[in-house]
């Protein structure tokens, strides 16, 4: 069948190798299928590996072929420390082929999926290692056994494993600054100088705004320390009074003690004059 939207597939090995074309679809091996096979793809070939694997024979067949992605696997307890080893040894001898770090999750809650994978994954992905990631989860749960509580923020009504998962990675990307897939927030943690529902001004905001892929929205309590921990926002939404809502544009002052019920359509209003805005 052809993927959609032009996308390409990717076979196990004893799959592709029987495919009647090869056309946009690429073979995965183990490592013993792809040192014992003469059949691989003239572009991309990727290979199931863990540091285990690194044998003399395996750097060297590495070495000489430019079309080998690595997928790289770990099942130590302590697996994000050993894929941490793996990239170390990848450049110690000279492999600079493309790695797509993969982890397996058996049986967890959405809680803890969130957590380890997002440590696992992105503390790789921020000291520069990897040029993907790949996610594989066995039995998602989306009630904690621990609390019985349910994650509705992120997990929606009838929600396939599948998406939930995927919307979980293009996150984790984004926290790493490897892919920008999405409207960024940032919030203050709020405290008694906070002048409006801290909670529900950030949801009224997503829900308008949370399709401008790569705009970063600061919304702050109060005007003391909210500019300067806005960072690098494009935008700010500033208390300053009670009721009043002061923009920013960057680190600067754009409008002054708008009017609450108003400061919302203000914001889409600037984000338009800049150009930043996109119809749904």
């Amino acid at each position: 069948f052809d993927c959609p939207n032009g996308l390409n597939a990717i076979y196990d090995f004893e799959i592709w190798k029987n495919l009647k074309t090869s056309y946009n679809s690429y073979p995965i091996f183990t490592v013993k299928e792809f040192l014992g096979s003469d059949k691989k793809s003239n572009e991309l070939n990727f290979i199931l590996i863990n540091i285990g694997d690194f044998s003399e024979e395996v750097i060297n067949k590495l070495k000489n072929d430019k079309s080998v992605v690595l997928i790289l696997e770990t099942e130590n307890l302590h697996g994000m420390a050993e894929q941490r080893r793996a990239f170390f040894e990848l450049i110690e001898n000279e492999i600079l082929n493309p790695v797509i770090i993969k982890r397996d999750y058996l049986n967890i809650t959405f809680e803890d999926l969130q957590l380890y994978s997002s440590t696992d994954l992105g503390s790789l992905l921020i000291d520069g290692f990897g040029d993907g990631i790949w996610l594989h989860v066995d039995d998602l749960k989306s009630e904690s056994e621990k609390s019985g509580t349910y994650v509705k923020s992120f997990i929606k009504k009838s929600e396939s494993k599948e998406k939930i998962v995927n919307r979980l990675l293009f996150n984790i990307l984004q926290a790493a600054r490897q892919r920008i897939s999405k409207t960024e927030y940032i919030a203050c943690p709020s405290c008694g100088r906070t002048l409006f529902d801290l909670q529900e001004t950030t949801e009224m905001i997503r829900k308008r705004t949370e399709h401008l892929k790569g705009v970063k929205i600061a919304i702050m309590g109060c005007i003391v320390n909210g500019p300067g921990e806005m960072a690098d926002a494009d935008y700010g939404y500033v208390g300053s009074g009670v009721d009043k809502i002061t923009l920013y544009r960057e680190k600067n002052i754009v409008r002054r003690n708008i009017p609450a019920k108003n400061a919302v359509d203000e914001l889409i209003d600037l984000i338009r004059e800049d150009g930043n805005w996109v119809e749904l």
